[in-house]
Order: C-alpha cells, then structure tokens, then sequence
C-alpha cells in the first residue's frame, strides 16, 4: 500500500490561517453576545445608542414643561377667591361694615358749616358823645373742631345799624365794591373786621353825617350769609 504523500509546507500554513480566522470569528461572537446580554438588562436604566438618549432627553423636558404648566394653571384657594370677587365678572361688591349706598357722598370741600361759625356785633365803647362816630366791629369765630375755610372778604361783610325800629344805616345800600377773601380758621381761631360808621343814614349818603337823635342804637352784622346778634350801644345827638 502506497503512503500518502506529505503535504507541502504551503498546506500546512493555509490550515493555520484557517484555524485562526476562526478562533478570531468565535471570540467576536462569544463577545457579541455578552454585549447583548448588557445591554438586554441594562435597556431600563439608560439608551443604549445616541440617538436613544437625545429621545430621553427631549421626552424628560417635556413632561418637565407640562409639569410646570399645569401647577402654573391650577388655581390655589386665595387666587380663586380673588378671580370670583374681581370687578367686572358679575359679582357685586359689598359695602364695607354696614356701608351703604347713602354713606358713598362726596366729601366736604372744606368750607365752614354755618353751626360751626359765631358771628357776633360789637363796638368799641358802650356810649358815645356827641360827634363822635361809633366803632363798629364784626367778630367771627370757628366754634367746630376741625379746621375749615370761610369767605371773610369785605364783599361778605355786612354792618347794619337801627334805631328805633328803622334801619338807619347798611353797608349793602352804599355800592361799595368788595373784596373776597377765604381764610381757614382752625379750632377756636377768631377774626376781627372793624368800620367807622360817621353817623350817616345810608338811605340819604353813606359818608355825610346825619342829624341823629339820642338814644340806643342795634348794631347787626353778618360775614358769609351768618347773621349775629343785635348788640346794643348809646349815642348821643349833635343837639344835646
């Protein structure tokens, strides 16, 4: 029987690649695999490509938007109160502590009330002699107890005096121009206007004496429509 013949040293090395190539190829699969198996149990815990974790990225931001989105809409009680009491959705506003509609009335501007104000006449002597003309004065008083303002101008000034029943003499009756003048009085504070009255019947002249008779004489005086009280003085005539 023949022996086989040797091969050549070409064979030999060819089987050697082959054998090689091989071991490489087993060793790639025994890795491939194991890697698949990481990957297959660590899939929950993080991507397993770029593109993967970019989706991840993208899919966290938006539930983190729509999260912020849906506290920022949701009212909270004081914001639902607020909303439901706002002017212009219906609802009607109360009145604070019993307020009512009469309460809601513009506020004062300021001016005097007519029971706040004493006006009162006097004059700087109770008698006067022959040829001498009367002082006349005009006192006006803040009696409230606030601060306010009243017109005290010669133009709201009146002095009126009569005897014997007859008005004798009345600044309104002379055509004089007067002046306004608003003065704030604060509590208490009382003003002074003072006149000459030269003895003369404002009905004939204001400023030429007049043949006056003896005896008591009513001065009144007002300021602003606020009239005082008569105050009594004694004259006596040119002839006596």
């Amino acid at each position: 029987m023949d022996k086989p013949r040797p091969h050549s040293p070409a064979v030999y090395r060819r089987r050697r690649l082959a054998a090689a190539l091989l071991g490489v190829f087993v060793l790639a699969l025994v890795v491939w695999g194991a890697r698949g198996l990481m990957d297959y149990f660590t899939d929950d815990a993080e991507p397993t490509s770029a593109a993967e974790s970019a989706q991840q990225a993208q899919d966290e931001d938006d539930e983190e938007s729509a999260e912020a989105e849906a506290t920022e809409t949701e009212p909270t009680e004081s914001g639902s109160v607020a909303e439901d009491n706002a002017p212009g959705d219906g609802a009607a506003e109360e009145p604070e502590d019993g307020a009512t509609e009469e309460d809601d009335v513009e506020a004062p501007d300021g001016t005097c009330a007519a029971s706040d104000v004493a006006v009162r006449a006097s004059t700087n002597q109770d008698e006067y002699d022959a040829g001498v003309a009367p002082l006349l004065i005009l006192e006006v008083e803040n009696t409230g107890s606030q601060a306010c303002t009243l017109d005290v101008g010669t133009a709201e000034q009146t002095f009126a005096v009569a005897h014997a029943g007859r008005e004798m003499f009345n600044t309104a009756q002379c055509g004089t121009e007067g002046e306004s003048l608003e003065m704030e009085f604060e509590p208490g504070q009382t003003e002074r206007a003072h006149l000459v009255w030269p003895r003369s019947d404002s009905g004939v002249d204001c400023s030429e004496p007049a043949d006056v008779t003896t005896g008591d004489y009513e001065l009144t005086v007002s300021v602003s429509g606020i009239t005082s009280d008569p105050h009594t003085f004694h004259v006596t005539g040119a002839s006596e």
